[in-house]
């Protein structure tokens, strides 16, 4: 029994000597030999007991472990998602997932993927043309016991318009959607392509901390996208209007996430990786954003 007590109380203590080099510790009681080697994520533990032989006593193996450092005793729930929600005294060594927060930024339209140079099929203002939105429900699968590496996702809402410069409308018919100038006395104005949509992130993140608590981090990976509310709407001879929904505009699409930031605040990329418009039904134009998140 004194053998288990002792062997409990050195466990419990190397576990929160974190600070300190401990490489190798040899305890010695009457007739058993306790040796321990800690590393850097784990600790092993050796028992020797004496036993009597024909030459004298021997020592003889009679236990051997692996322990694995423990970073905290706490377990991350949907909760930890939610804005102003207690948070727990997790250590300064846990995996802090980005992806719950609010987000907003730039939208743009492009001929290619992976490319931000506007495409010359639609005639955006870009000052104008944006996305705001947030994720509230959030999750995380650690990939590597040193807590750098974690598999993320989520799940957010929000809203996104292309907004056209002049006197312009995104205006359909029964092939397919188009952009129009207005004539025979119609003008347009601040005309936009709109739509609402659901976001599934599914993101690979590193992060290294720097000063206490805050990390570095850059995430990268697929989010599903479902849009809905899709509109056209436009001020017609200063009148705002809804000119026609649905557009022939694809309600399913898969993008490409980028995310990098320090601590809370972040930037991301994000690439849909099809047209906006379903095949032959529009201008083969690829959505686009970049923008500032803030991360809870």
């Amino acid at each position: 029994m004194k053998k288990i007590i002792l062997i409990s109380a050195m466990l419990m203590g190397l576990m929160n000597l974190n600070a300190q080099d401990i490489k190798e510790t040899i305890v010695e009681t009457k007739g058993d030999t306790i040796f321990i080697l800690k590393g850097t994520n784990d600790m092993k533990i050796k028992i020797y007991e004496d036993i009597p032989g024909l030459n004298g006593s021997e020592e003889e193996k009679i236990y051997e472990g692996v322990y694995l450092t423990r970073t905290s005793s706490n377990r991350n729930s949907f909760l930890d998602a939610l804005p102003f929600a207690p948070r727990p005294k997790y250590s300064n060594n846990y995996f802090k997932r980005h992806v719950a927060g609010l987000y907003g930024g730039f939208a743009t339209l492009s001929n290619d993927f992976l490319s931000f140079r506007q495409t010359n099929k639609a005639n955006l203002n870009l000052s104008k043309s944006w996305e705001i939105g947030f994720n509230l429900l959030s999750g995380q699968v650690l990939l590597a016991p040193n807590n750098h590496w974690g598999l993320t996702f989520g799940l957010g809402w929000g809203f996104r318009a292309f907004r056209l410069d002049g006197n312009e409308a995104f205006l359909k018919n029964e092939v397919e959607t188009e952009i129009f100038p207005g004539i025979d006395g119609i003008e347009y104005s601040k005309s936009r392509l709109r739509h609402f949509y659901f976001r599934i992130p599914v993101c690979v993140e590193f992060q290294a901390k720097i000063n206490g608590s805050n990390r570095l981090f850059v995430a990268m990976g697929p989010e599903v996208e479902l849009r809905h509310g899709i509109k056209s709407i436009a001020n017609v001879n200063g009148k705002k209007e809804t000119l026609y929904k649905n557009m022939h505009v694809r309600p399913f699409t898969v993008n490409m996430l980028i995310q990098a930031g320090y601590d809370n605040i972040g930037i991301y990329l994000r690439y849909d990786t099809q047209n906006l418009f379903a095949y032959n039904r529009g201008p083969k134009v690829m959505p686009c954003s970049f923008g500032v998140m803030w991360y809870w």
